[in-house]
């Protein structure tokens, strides 16, 4: 059988052998593909679903067949709901919100990284972990890990974007404290060990999979609202300080040239400051591939296995099949009232208000 199934906005599409759509038993339900760009646009007055707290699916064991889910692609169509649409929306705005460079986006990451900066010249590690703490940039990244899951482009662009503008800022940032604090007597214990560690082979290669689990972690902690395991990924997945570090260290690397900084018992070279500097940048950028791959993996995981779980992680399906054109909004028409027949007491009761409005 093929059917006309008419878009949001208006064009038709033939498709073949589609299920049986009658809502409620409505055989003349109208169906629509959803329009991500006019149900999943994002609104800032979206809060909290309408009717009380988030529902949760109940589990079961999980079986082999389950995990082979996780590689499966869907392409059929699914008819949704406006409850599942509503969800969808919430969900998308809590990721959107995370990703865009807003004033307090903007405040927090000039905060984290004079902060972070801060830290890193007078060899402080309280001060970096509160840099870490105050971070905004991992919104970004799962905002990335997020729309490549449900295949939208224009939050990857939108997020990808931001955290690019962020690390240069942090660059930037770092460039700016290294050239005051570099005429002063803190240079002379430069590269600090905050400094050094961000700077080494070892530990570059070290921060791959604790990045890696760090956003399996932060994935499982956005959308179950997991506050405190929010503040351990935020330390234990450095993205900030690292890029801080290496615009400090490149401006290092021309005051110890010039003579500006004195020389230590370990003698460097240009070369190794700038090697420096690229480790550390390399650093940040490697934690934000590890945490983008896991956070995805994480959703999918949680998506499609069978275990107790908010509803959200199901609706991560839905929003995909509205991205990908395949949701179809079911709606009933309105039926029109019965008219009492003629001769009727409830005929005779309209006919007698009609006399007397006369």
């Amino acid at each position: 059988m093929t059917s006309q199934i008419s878009t949001v906005g208006g064009t038709t599409t033939n498709i073949t052998t589609l299920p049986n759509l009658s809502v409620l038993g409505a055989s003349n339900t109208t169906t629509t593909i959803v329009d991500p760009s006019i149900h999943l646009e994002h609104s800032s007055e979206r809060r909290e679903v309408e009717g009380g707290e988030l529902t949760t699916i109940r589990g079961r064991p999980v079986k082999f067949n389950d995990l082979l889910r996780v590689f499966e692609e869907d392409d059929n169509f699914e008819a949704v709901t406006i409850e599942q649409i509503k969800r969808v929306e919430i969900m998308h705005d809590k990721f959107f919100d995370g990703a865009v460079m807003n004033f307090n986006y903007c405040t927090l990451l000039v905060v984290a990284s004079v902060i972070a900066g801060l830290g890193l010249v007078t060899n402080s590690s309280a001060t970096i972990i509160a840099s870490m703490l105050v971070s905004p940039i991992m919104g970004p990244v799962v905002a990335i890990a997020y729309g490549a899951t449900i295949r939208d482009r224009v939050l990857i662009r939108k997020a990808l974007m931001n955290e690019m503008v962020s690390l240069l800022f942090c660059i930037l940032v770092g460039a700016i404290i290294g050239g005051i604090t570099g005429t002063t007597n803190l240079a002379s214990e430069w590269p600090t060990d905050e400094m050094k560690v961000r700077c080494t082979m070892s530990n570059f290669l070290v921060g791959i999979p604790i990045a890696f689990f760090s956003g399996l972690g932060v994935a499982v902690a956005l959308l179950d609202d997991q506050t405190n395991s929010l503040v351990g990924v935020a330390i234990s997945a450095s993205l900030l300080p690292p890029a801080v570090n290496s615009g400090i260290i490149w401006v290092a690397a021309f005051f110890y040239k010039d003579g500006i900084i004195p020389h230590n018992e370990e003698e460097y070279t240009w070369n190794d400051f700038q090697r420096f500097g690229w480790i550390s940048l390399g650093l940040t950028l490697i934690n934000i591939v590890m945490i983008w791959i896991s956070s995805m993996l994480m959703f999918r995981l949680k998506e499609v296995l069978p275990i107790e779980k908010k509803v959200f992680w199901s609706d991560l399906g839905i929003a995909r099949k509205v991205y990908k054109g395949k949701a179809l909004l079911a709606e009933i028409p309105s039926v029109p009232a019965e008219k009492p027949k003629t001769g009727t007491r409830e005929a005779t009761r309209d006919d007698d208000r009609v006399e007397m409005a006369k």
